[in-house]
């Protein structure tokens, strides 16, 4: 016995169905892996942005930056094994 066209046509409209209901969900759920809180400041300033989203390119005075790497180049010079 053969199923009609209809039955055919049906079924193939909800295995359709499914897939675009799967395509959604897959797409809010990758949406909200990249939720970025925008109106928690705190939260943004952890993360390295600023209240409006832009990247904090001043993390650390001037100052500090430069003991900081002087101290680093003092180590690496310390580490050197003398010959």
């Amino acid at each position: 016995m053969r199923h009609s066209i209809y039955l055919k046509l049906a079924v193939l409209l909800v295995k359709a169905d499914l897939r675009r209901e799967e395509r959604e969900y897959k797409k809010a759920i990758r949406r909200e892996a990249y939720f970025i809180p925008y109106q928690n400041q705190h939260l943004l300033k952890d993360i390295g942005l600023d209240k409006e989203g832009r990247a904090n390119t001043i993390s650390m005075p001037i100052q500090a930056k430069a003991k900081r790497t002087v101290n680093l180049l003092r180590q690496s010079v310390e580490a050197r094994p003398i010959t």
